[in-house]
């Protein structure tokens, strides 16, 4: 039995009313985070690389920020391809976060067909570190400085090598631009990470690589010597260091950098909190101090700007691959 004519409009503003007031009421998705399910952030690359020292530097101050356990997943292999890709695929609810590379984010996708899209597939939420790359070589090298390793280099005749944390890394695309520039010829040798790299440099396996800046604690020791940084200006981190261009190369600069993205589609708010927590983090004078301990400068932007960053390194990487012809695995 349907209502009496004059009751119709009256009910269905009631129904209307009572609607909009659910939908009102009801969030777009549970409350991030949930403290009883633990944050995952993946690293591409074994324990004591940059990548996983900065996570595990910010891993404590970011899981007091936002109340739930922030936990270290190391998956190394083909140069952080494996673990990128897995992060690609992950569930976009914000619980799987990576620590975004040049190499995954701006060098592979010039070198090969990938399994992900770096700007489809993931959401960017922050820069979190700048650093130089340090060109470093055994305690015992033969050659003290840039220019000695460079006289080394000419009288090799292409047979010097240098190490890499794998092929499309920042220390490959840093060792490829320096040789493009120096018209040098010097073979590459790709491990799967930077520490098995600088395990080799020190031991003189391989003489020279252009390592991320987790090799500072090596280099106080003196178990490594450093050469040179790659950035334009000396590093606060190696003051007393001279640059590439300094000591032989002149306009050489190459920067590296870490950051964190999440998986395409993660909800704006939860990629909004992500962020003001991280601001919060790399500001704490104490993370600050530990990163530039591993030689990194603590740092903080928006998802916009980090995306533009990474943008912009994919166009200036694959101009430099083609030009050298650099081919991916």
């Amino acid at each position: 039995m349907s209502a009496p004519r004059p009751l119709r409009p009256l009910l269905s503003r009631f129904l209307l009313t009572t609607s909009l007031a659910l939908c009102l009421a009801a969030p777009a998705h549970a409350a991030w985070p949930d403290p009883t399910k633990p944050i995952r952030v993946v690293v591409g690359f074994p324990a004591g690389g940059g990548a996983d020292a900065l996570a595990r530097a910010i891993a404590p101050a970011l899981s007091e920020q936002l109340k739930t356990n922030v936990i270290i997943d190391n998956r190394p292999g083909a140069g952080g391809l494996i673990a990128t890709d897995m992060v690609a695929k992950s569930a976009p609810d914000g619980y799987t976060l990576y620590v975004a590379t040049p190499g995954s984010f701006t060098i592979w996708p010039n070198l090969r067909k990938l399994p992900y899209d770096p700007q489809k597939d993931f959401a960017p939420v922050s820069v979190l570190v700048t650093m130089p790359n340090v060109l470093v070589t055994g305690a015992n090298a033969p050659y003290k400085d840039l220019p000695g390793m460079l006289a080394a280099v000419r009288s090799a005749g292409g047979k010097f090598a240098y190490a890499s944390g794998g092929n499309g890394t920042i220390g490959q695309i840093a060792a490829e631009q320096f040789k493009m520039m120096t018209g040098l010829q010097m073979q590459h040798v790709p491990y799967k990470g930077t520490t098995p790299a600088l395990t080799d440099v020190m031991a003189g396996i391989v003489p020279v690589t252009f390592s991320d800046p987790s090799a500072k604690p090596l280099i106080a020791s003196g178990k490594l010597r450093v050469l040179a940084v790659t950035t334009a200006t000396r590093s606060a981190q190696f003051p007393d260091v001279p640059t590439v261009a300094e000591a032989g190369v002149p306009g050489y600069d190459v920067t590296n950098w870490y950051g964190l993205v999440a998986p395409a589609g993660t909800p704006a708010d939860v990629i909004a909190q992500l962020n003001k927590a991280l601001v919060k983090v790399m500001a704490e004078p104490e993370i600050r101090q530990r990163l530039a301990q591993s030689g990194m400068d603590a740092t903080s932007d928006t998802p916009t700007q980090f995306a533009k960053l990474m943008a912009t390194e994919r166009a200036r990487w694959g101009d430099l691959i083609r030009k050298a012809g650099i081919q991916g695995d």
